[in-house]
């Protein structure tokens, strides 16, 4: 295209231009147009957005649960999210060891009929056992009637209640280190009826450790026509202390 062509286009789009935007308004009586025409074709017209007001809604509340009175049935409750079982654990135990009796041999012996205090005697032992049996008198209640020939017997009765402790003494302070008392207390009719019922000898456990200490006994006896007390210690301590 020569430039005298080139030109002549140009003042054709200037012609185009004014026309639309300035003539043509005048003539028409509206305002000037000042966007430049399309070319490539019209653009898709905007369309308005309308918002729609909803009416309000209102919330509706469920009519309340009528729940019936209990009229003493049992009522069984299953599960709303069960769990299995879990296995049952199996225990391993090791085999039963059955420990040998230790041997005792008696380190102190006290008998008597009435209570009192003992000499004093040293444990240098970390372990020995108090030993003792009780012989009280075998009948609990005593009666008397007097002759009936004067009139009503008279009648002398009396009740028998046997009792026997030991108290434990440190020989170095004078202070109780233990009261010992016959469990069971003393029933000489329940031991009749046999061995199963005797409870002799009652025995008492000390722990020493590894100290070395000196006691001494104060027997208090009622109703009793003898008793015996041994001090033991095992066998493996001879050589020892």
């Amino acid at each position: 295209m020569e430039k005298r062509d080139l030109l002549i286009v140009v003042a054709a789009l200037v012609i185009v231009v004014v026309m639309a935007l300035f003539v043509k308004p005048m003539l028409t009586g509206e305002p000037a147009n000042m966007e430049l025409p399309s070319f490539g074709g019209a653009e898709e017209e905007e369309k308005p957005v309308v918002f729609k007001t909803l009416p309000p809604t209102t919330p509706t509340t469920p009519p309340p649960t009528t729940i019936p009175a209990w009229e003493g049935e049992l009522k069984e409750l299953g599960f709303v999210a069960p769990k299995s079982a879990m296995p049952t654990p199996t225990h391993m135990f090791p085999p039963e060891i059955t420990a040998v009796p230790e041997k005792l041999l008696t380190y102190v012996t006290i008998q008597g009929k009435a209570g009192g205090t003992t000499e004093s005697f040293e444990i240098p032992f970390p372990y020995w056992e108090l030993w003792y049996t009780v012989d009280p008198w075998e009948t609990r209640y005593v009666g008397k009637t007097s002759s009936k020939e004067a009139g009503v017997a008279d009648v002398l009765a009396v009740e028998v209640f046997p009792s026997f402790s030991i108290e434990l003494r440190d020989a170095s302070d004078n202070s109780l280190v233990k009261t010992i008392e016959p469990r069971g207390g003393l029933d000489p009719d329940l031991w009749d009826k046999g061995d199963e019922y005797d409870p002799r000898p009652w025995i008492e456990k000390f722990y020493e450790g590894g100290s070395a200490r000196d006691y001494y006994f104060v027997i208090n006896t009622h109703m009793i026509r003898s008793y015996r007390i041994e001090v033991k210690v095992p066998d493996r301590y001879i050589g020892q202390y």
